[in-house]
């Protein structure tokens, strides 16, 4: 699908204030020759979790005018959506339906990349997990940054402002007794945010399965956390989901952070247009077909790319901004040769393990054996937005090397980083292998995530119940690239992550198969169980591992890092105020700026860097804005 096939022009102009409630704030939506005509302050492209927060942000500052071009429809109120039992992926309405290359380290496999195509992007069809990395991830990016606000302190603020934590009355912190440890919970709330437009809260029902597996990692030596919010994100926790349990749906940023209707255009974007003073480009404005007729909608201060880790790069490209033989094949004239542009791709890679489960044992496969019960859940969500349609997994665990290896295969492991490390060359990369191989070897940071899947994943059989365990490397060594495929800006990118291109990676994702294939075998998970359905516990060597990984893989939906932040010398492809290098106004806000893969689920982290961005691309609002 293409970066910008339906382009929503929409304008907003002096938000009070960003709130659910779309009477509060109500953008004046846009025909093309109104578009084309109106002073814009600022152009966001890409109404997605950071560019549709961004706007809605910069559209509070009284007498600015902020255009956002959006590729994709509105879709407020759309049950798809907004039930958390539902999703949105595989559906052309709502996803890019993007597909990598074909990847050789997993026998030729092509990786399906979903990507929100609507208002609120990924936000309106990602997994709804909601949570940080850890303080010293975060203090990282300061080391990429050169910027002592890019840390776990500088970021707190921001990843406060964006969230509503909410509790569930009755309950003074839900899903305490999964944590077991609701002091220490109760100590942190002051890292929690209470006024921001995300809501974040706990599940309102969890099965049985899911403590068994809790207390069977606690045995195996993984302790639980009651408050991964508070800077340590390892261990066993029932994770906050961006979910309004108020209201039974879907927290995103479209009806949150922009809340509004607009009018739907077919704009096709094409490139951002500059001026040239010196060696410096100054982006004016941005480009877009309609009907066979090229526009061009311009900003007196700011265009802001926030397309995603798949297609900001491809926008740069497009624009002339990139590395100048890629560009040169395509036709396109060079304006700033950048050659990290779409490099340095990172994406969490799992793997599944699955088991059936004991007649009586109750998992969401309920609602695929029983039909009426199925029927009786969905009425019980139209009427009250309760019920299982209302719920979803939420068990993730960051466990730690130490948590799952043993010291002579942590050293074997870590021989193995270090001899690929030697091997590199770039930068940037040496760079990021200093800083994991510390997180690796002090086991302080989680480098491997497990979640639990209460439902069948493997050609589940009817009228059985199964419960799977996804264990993925959070912080890999593979890097692959995204690039334009063709002048053409309906053209997709070719994405190639390269997955288990790195030895060592291959290395870890074996041993996590070994270590979720170990839980099955522990009570009081094992007590439940009736049998492993995948991998054949018959197939054990590390060949026969591999091949299983080959098949039972995918990825994370967490791209990151092909623009990333970083010292131009360095690799990197924007500054610390996210501006690209070259340009004096053309900022990147979105998941491809972060350089260097964190152990949590992105979407929280995004918000933060929008609602950071605000007060980079009006600095004025740092002394206005409360960052509680």
């Amino acid at each position: 699908m293409p970066l910008a096939q339906l382009l929503t022009a929409l304008v907003l102009v002096a938000c009070v204030q960003a709130t659910s409630s779309a009477s509060q704030c109500q953008p004046r939506p846009a025909t093309v020759a109104q578009f084309v005509k109106l002073p814009f302050d600022y152009i966001v492209v890409g109404g997605g979790t950071a560019g549709t927060a961004l706007s809605a942000r910069l559209a509070e500052e009284r007498g600015v005018t902020v255009g956002l071009i959006e590729a994709g429809n509105i879709h407020l109120n759309d049950p798809n959506i907004d039930t958390p039992g539902l999703s949105g992926i595989g559906n052309a309405s709502f996803d890019w339906l993007f597909s990598s290359v074909p990847q050789p380290a997993l026998g030729e496999k092509v990786i399906s990349v979903p990507r929100g195509k609507m208002l609120g992007g990924s936000s309106g069809i990602n997994g709804m997990a909601w949570g940080r990395a850890s303080a010293r991830e975060y203090d990282a990016l300061s080391t990429f940054s050169c910027d002592s606000s890019w840390s776990w302190a500088g970021l707190l603020p921001f990843m406060r402002k964006t969230e509503t934590f909410t509790l569930i009355p009755g309950n003074p912190y839900p899903g305490i007794s999964l944590l077991q440890d609701s002091q220490a919970a109760l100590d942190s709330l002051d890292v929690d945010g209470f006024n921001g437009s995300i809501v974040a809260s706990h599940n309102s029902f969890i099965f049985d399965p899911v403590f068994k597996v809790v207390e069977t990692l606690n045995s195996l030596g993984v302790p639980t956390n009651a408050e991964p919010q508070a800077g340590n994100a390892t261990g066993v926790t029932n994770t906050l989901l961006s979910i309004d349990r108020a209201e039974g749906v879907r927290s995103y940023a479209a009806p949150t952070y922009y809340c509004s209707h607009a009018q739907d255009s077919n704009y096709h974007a094409t490139k951002v247009h500059f001026t040239k003073k010196g060696n410096t480009l100054t982006a004016t404005g941005v480009e877009f077909v309609v009907g066979g007729k090229t526009y061009v909608a311009n900003a007196k201060k700011e265009i802001i790319l926030s397309a995603g880790a798949i297609q900001t790069p491809q926008l740069l490209e497009l624009s002339g901004i990139g590395n100048a033989t890629i560009l040169k094949q395509h036709g396109i004239k060079t304006l700033i040769d950048l050659p990290q542009i779409g490099e340095n791709l990172q994406e969490h890679l799992f793997v599944a393990a699955q088991w059936q489960v004991k007649p009586g044992v109750e998992t969401f496969d309920l609602l695929r054996n029983d039909p009426a019960f199925a029927a009786q859940q969905q009425k019980i969500y139209a009427k009250t937005h309760t019920g299982l349609f209302a719920a979803t997994d939420s068990l993730i665990a960051f466990l730690t090397l130490q948590n799952v290896v043993s010291p002579a295969e942590l050293e074997s492991l870590l021989a193995t980083f270090d001899q690929e490390a030697s091997e590199t060359t770039s930068p940037l990369t040496q760079l990021q292998n200093s800083i994991r191989r510390e997180w690796f070897a002090k086991g302080e940071t989680g480098a491997i995530e497990i979640l639990q899947w209460t439902r069948g994943l493997f050609d589940p059989a009817a009228n059985l119940s199964y419960v799977a365990l996804l264990g993925g490397i959070v912080h890999p060594s593979s890097r692959g690239s995204v690039h334009l495929n063709s002048s053409n800006p309906l053209a997709a990118p070719t994405i190639d992550f390269r997955l288990a291109s790195s030895d060592f990676d291959k290395q870890v994702l074996i041993q996590i198969v070994k270590f979720l294939q170990k839980i099955g075998t522990q009570s009081p998970f094992s007590d439940i169980i009736v049998e492993q359905t995948n991998p054949d516990p018959n197939t054990q060597s590390d060949e026969e591992l591999l091949q299983y990984i080959n098949f039972a893989s995918s990825i994370g939906d967490h791209s990151i890092g092909t623009a990333a932040m970083a010292p131009k010398d360095k690799g990197g492809v924007v500054d610390h105020t996210l501006t690209v290098y070259g340009t004096s106004n053309l900022r990147v806000v979105d998941a491809s700026v972060i350089p260097l893969h964190i152990a949590a689920h992105t979407q929280a982290t995004v918000y933060a860097i929008a609602e950071k961005a605000r007060i980079l691309a009006s600095p004025a609002r740092m002394f206005v804005d409360s960052l509680a």
